[in-house]
């Protein structure tokens, strides 16, 4: 279950409350979000670029995934090394991630430690070095990274499911890049990619927790306002589209896992279009939770899954619904018979007024919790700005989802659950 909850954690972290959210647009085109907090003394600043999977060149897949992990690895001012002591120092840690959509970097410390936090930050989106013998350090961790990931059966699985629904482009992809062209990849390929892309029109700056705004402010303006890109215009990425479904389809791949690993999933609305809403809510109907209808059927009463999970990721394309269950090989096509017995009834039974408002009360009660760390609220209100989503989203969400009948989740069962793809992982012979 601890993957279904991170999952819907992840899914409602785009609608964060913005209380008394102060949002500026520097004149490099640089957009700045503060949420101040009263009731916490650390501070979390989150930078989100909005430098999707598809920006890596189709012969240097994982160039990108490099170069963000590269930005920690010393600056034009000081070493990787001195900037985590100094970090340290006040009690801050530092923390980059590569997703589908975006790349981010995330610094927390205490509140006094703002002004190192926010001047390590600077240092590293601005000018990062890009010394030739970190650059061949970070190679090979990154590569290490990337053959992990592949031995992962859940990450396996997933990518497997990705590949079918969105072809090997954009969300097709690897996160982390390919191992061969990873290895191939130079010091220049890195600075290109680095002049390239990272510009200050392409990035959101969010500071939640412990500050004071008009400080905080002051402090980003001194620090950001002279970031400036290349003269050259990047061209908007473009959003990753899964096709609607002609027919169901299996794909099967082999790993040296003890269990098979089956992953079912079907393309999914994207943010706030017709759907979401429902979507959100048939989501927590069969995976929030252990209460919830495949922990119930497959676990429960069945004992069929040693794992059972559900989830539907907030993309900035569309999206995509999937089950994730771990069961033994003479279990899968019984399995896959109970996963698809419990949406059929999705889309021929209207949802019981109660469990409806237990679906609900889950989403409501995780979103809630999301809210409570100065790291969360930071990301959450950057993901938001970059989805583009309108200022009362927050609110939005919460009435729309409490809005969702019974009728327009059967409905949009009945819309979306039709075919699929069918990912399995199992064990080598």
């Amino acid at each position: 279950m601890r993957r279904a909850l991170a999952s819907v954690i992840l899914l409602l972290s785009c609608v964060s409350p913005s209380w008394g959210t102060s949002r500026e647009v520097l004149p490099n085109g640089l957009r700045v979000l503060l949420v101040p907090s009263a009731s916490t003394e650390v501070m979390a600043a989150t930078m989100l670029l909005a430098i999707p999977v598809s920006a890596d060149p189709p012969d240097k897949l994982g160039l990108r995934y490099l170069t963000h992990r590269l930005l920690l690895r010393g600056t034009t001012r000081e070493t990787g090394e001195a900037m985590g002591e100094r970090l340290a120092a006040v009690g801050g840690t530092v923390s980059v991630n590569c997703a589908l959509d975006y790349l981010e970097i995330t610094v927390r410390a205490p509140s006094d430690g703002l002004e190192v936090a926010l001047d390590l930050l600077a240092q590293a989106v601005q000018s990062p070095a890009f010394l030739p013998e970190e650059v061949e350090r970070e190679k090979t961790r990154a590569i290490a990274a990337a053959r992990a990931a592949r031995d992962d059966p859940f990450q396996c699985t997933y990518q497997a499911l990705r590949e079918e629904l969105y072809g090997k482009e954009a969300y097709g992809r690897w996160a982390l890049g390919e191992p061969e062209c990873l290895r191939r990849l130079t010091r220049e390929d890195v600075a290109a990619f680095y002049r390239r892309h990272y510009r200050p029109e392409a990035a959101v700056l969010a500071i939640a927790g412990g500050i004071e705004a008009v400080s905080a402010g002051g402090a980003v303006r001194l620090r950001f306002g002279a970031w400036r890109g290349p003269a050259e215009r990047r061209a908007t990425p473009a959003r990753a589209t899964g096709e609607p479904l002609a027919s169901s389809q299996i794909t099967a791949r082999e790993r040296p896992t003890a269990r098979l690993h089956l992953m079912l999933g079907f393309p999914a609305p994207a943010v706030a279009t017709q759907g979401y809403y429902a979507m959100q809510v048939i989501d927590s109907l069969l995976g929030g939770g252990s209460t919830a209808r495949l922990p119930k059927a497959l676990r429960e009463q069945a004992g069929l899954a040693y794992e059972v999970s559900s989830f539907y990721p907030t993309l900035a394309g569309d999206s995509h619904f999937a089950i994730y269950a771990v069961v033994d090989e003479d279990a899968l096509r019984e399995a896959k018979q109970a996963i698809l017995a419990q949406l059929t009834r999705l889309r021929e039974e209207p949802v019981s007024a109660e469990e409806l408002a237990h679906a609900k009360r889950y989403l409501l009660g995780v979103y809630a919790l999301s809210r409570q760390e100065s790291r969360r609220q930071a990301y959450s209100a950057a993901w938001h700005e970059l989805l583009g989503c309108p200022p009362d989203f927050a609110a939005l969400y919460q009435e729309k989802l409490n809005a969702v009948t019974a009728e327009e989740v059967q409905d949009t069962a009945r819309t979306l659950i039709h075919h699929f793809i069918l990912a399995l992982t199992a064990p080598s012979v």
